[in-house]
């Protein structure tokens, strides 16, 4: 081999190292810095030469070198430390892996009324309004109510409806007199003192004469079908829904006192494309509550238990999986289409989303059942939260619909949602950077630290 030939194999091998390396350090940038990992489970760890893996908590026998890498295998419960180093001295980054029990739940699937009350009204957006004198005035906005906020009492007064409202600003503007509102921001309360605006009705609205008005959006509390997703015994805590409840224009609706009640589907709207369909279904007042609401949240509401759900075929305990143990296959999940009565119906899972920290749609998949296929065309409205499991696990639960192809659909991972219901407790290093990245140990398996966008 002459010597041009032996410096282009050199300055080859040379860019596949070099490309290597910049491949490995993007992957890195990525890599999650606070992993689970359960009991007894054995995790790979791949490193590239010249990279070593440390325990910096000594935690005798827990790396175990194998052919392919470090294999991690705890023998206790707890926090782990690891970090990775260069020639074993310079250190890259630092993992927290936290070492956690197999958690066992009762799957759910269970129809249930979700009644979010809030002590009065919540303001979803200001708006200007145009007086009889043809003048643009913001008199909501001016005097510093802002969307979100929660409407209690008007002149001392609790507020019942949008309509209780709206006939005391007319009937107290008619009077000359600044209205007092008591508002609700987040954990404060105050007074604030309004001056309703005399309003000429729109053309053709039908509304009679003008009205006195403030020009603020209100909406009442929330009430509407959703499905059950787990209940863990021995705590009494559950998780529902799999996603938020939100106002239309502010987010996250607030909670005052919510109750969740054993619902009956009704009937069945069913989807087609452009169109989502929908459970109808009948629930009982919320002094029948089967659970209060604590939390809602993006991955759903969750609260505790003080009755049973409705009576399931599903009442044996399953282990819950971790994000990283879900896979690309068959699954099924379990919801209720009449009455009471809760089925198990096919689906399959077509993509599993890495994430390197707790987020909605991990999953995509698609009904495949003929039964539920025939009945709702796919995915509807009211099976949000309805239980994923896979290989007698539960994975995740059912969230969102493909609005032009209602067979396919996405759904949250259950180990997110058995975090936030606070059953597997959040152990976060102290840095913020640490605690804003969770994920399961597996995301450094495989191809090494990385993840899909």
């Amino acid at each position: 081999m002459d010597g041009s030939n032996q410096r282009i194999i050199k300055a080859f091998a040379l860019l596949i190292v070099i490309s290597s390396g910049l491949l490995f350090f993007a992957s890195l940038l990525n890599a999650p810095v606070h992993m689970r990992l359960l009991s007894g489970q054995e995790q790979l760890l791949q490193v590239l030469p010249l990279f070593t893996i440390r325990d910096l908590n000594g935690s005798h026998g827990l790396l175990v070198p194998t052919d392919d890498g470090v294999a991690l295998r705890p023998k206790v419960l707890g926090r782990v430390d690891l970090e990775l180093r260069f020639l074993d001295v310079i250190p890259l980054r630092q993992m927290v892996v936290d070492v956690v029990p197999q958690l066992y739940v009762r799957p759910g699937g269970q129809a249930i009324g979700v009644l979010l009350s809030t002590q009065g009204l919540i303001v979803s957006r200001t708006v200007p309004v145009i007086d009889v004198n043809g003048v643009e005035l913001h008199p909501a906005r001016d005097a510093g109510i802002l969307p979100g906020d929660i409407i209690e009492a008007i002149a001392g007064q609790p507020v019942r409806s949008v309509q209780h409202v709206a006939a005391l600003i007319d009937t107290m503007g008619r009077l000359q007199r600044d209205i007092a509102f008591t508002v609700k921001r987040g954990a404060n309360r105050f007074t604030v003192n309004l001056q309703p605006v005399l309003v000429r009705p729109s053309p053709g609205s039908g509304d009679g004469g003008p009205k006195y008005m403030l020009g603020m959006i209100l909406e009442e509390p929330t009430a509407g079908v959703g499905t059950l997703t787990f209940y863990h015994s021995p705590s009494g805590k559950y998780g529902a829904l799999g996603h938020l409840i939100a106002t239309s224009m502010t987010g996250p609706t607030p909670i005052e006192d919510g109750r969740i009640v054993r619902a009956q589907i009704s009937e069945i709207r069913r989807g087609t494309r452009g169109n989502p369909g929908e459970k109808k279904g009948t629930f009982r007042s919320e002094k029948d509550a089967i659970g209060t609401i604590e939390k809602n949240t993006k991955f759903g509401v969750f609260g505790r238990l003080s009755v049973s759900p409705a009576p399931s075929r599903w009442e044996r305990e399953v282990p819950v999986a971790l994000a990283t143990d879900v896979r690309v296959g068959p699954a099924e999940i379990l919801t209720v289409l009449d009455g009471e009565e809760v089925e198990a119906f096919a689906v399959e899972i077509l993509k599993v989303n890495p994430q390197n920290k707790p987020d909605d749609k991990g999953i995509i998949l698609r009904v495949v059942d003929e039964r539920l296929l025939g009945r709702t065309g796919g995915i509807i409205q009211g099976m949000s939260g309805s239980p994923i499991l896979q290989g007698g696990a539960l994975v995740g639960a059912v969230t969102h619909v493909f609005v032009n192809d209602p067979e396919r659909g996405f759904g949250v991972f259950s180990e997110w949602m058995l975090q936030e219901a606070g059953l597997w407790e959040s152990r976060r290093p102290g840095s913020e950077a640490a605690s804003a990245s969770w994920h399961s140990l597996a995301a450094m398996g495989g191809a090494l630290w990385t993840h899909d966008e």
